[in-house]
């Protein structure tokens, strides 16, 4: 059903993630960045292409949409993000951006663009953000744009450690 997809913002293009971006995931996706994250890269590069194939086959099956959050006016690629675990109940959406472009609305931009494309084409009763508690830039955007808290739970990160999640839910409108 679904070969590709690209969501237009006011600054980026959020374009199905591909083999294209690969280099750039390898040397972004670090573990400052997925700090906060329920995993730590280990920069190996068969890492990032079983990322990528997950993304395509999440997209040939329509249970994930994967992403690089490109920005229009100079092409370059900020991050990935996500529309995840797609059924009619629920939807997960995720993001992650390169460091050097944290603090400046993208994040937000991001999920608003996500949350316009999801209640456009698919059909569902809520969405989840989740986000470690500890993550206060990150937390701010559910706020912003209308999830309230659904619970708290721990999720490992690895063997030794553990995020304490806040699961932000925002119900369908319809």
């Amino acid at each position: 059903m679904w070969s590709q997809i690209k969501i237009e913002t006011k600054r980026l293009n959020l374009i199905s993630v591909s083999d294209k971006y690969k280099d750039e995931i390898l040397i972004e996706f670090t573990p400052q960045i997925t700090r906060y994250m329920p995993y730590t890269p280990n920069g190996n590069e068969g890492e990032v292409q079983d990322f990528l194939d997950k993304a395509k086959l999440g997209l040939i099956n329509g249970t994930d949409f994967v992403f690089a959050a490109i920005q229009k006016d100079s092409d370059v690629f900020l991050g990935c993000c996500g529309i995840h675990n797609i059924t009619e109940d629920s939807i997960e959406l995720g993001l992650w951006l390169k460091s050097d472009v944290h603090g400046r609305g993208l994040g937000t931009e991001i999920i608003d663009g996500l949350i316009n494309f999801i209640e456009e084409k698919l059909k569902f009763n809520y969405l989840i953000y989740p986000v470690d508690k500890d993550n206060a830039p990150s937390r701010r955007i559910p706020e912003k744009l209308g999830f309230s808290i659904f619970g708290e739970y721990k999720k490992a990160k690895d063997e030794n450690t553990f995020l304490n999640i806040i699961e932000y839910r925002k119900y369908c409108n319809i």
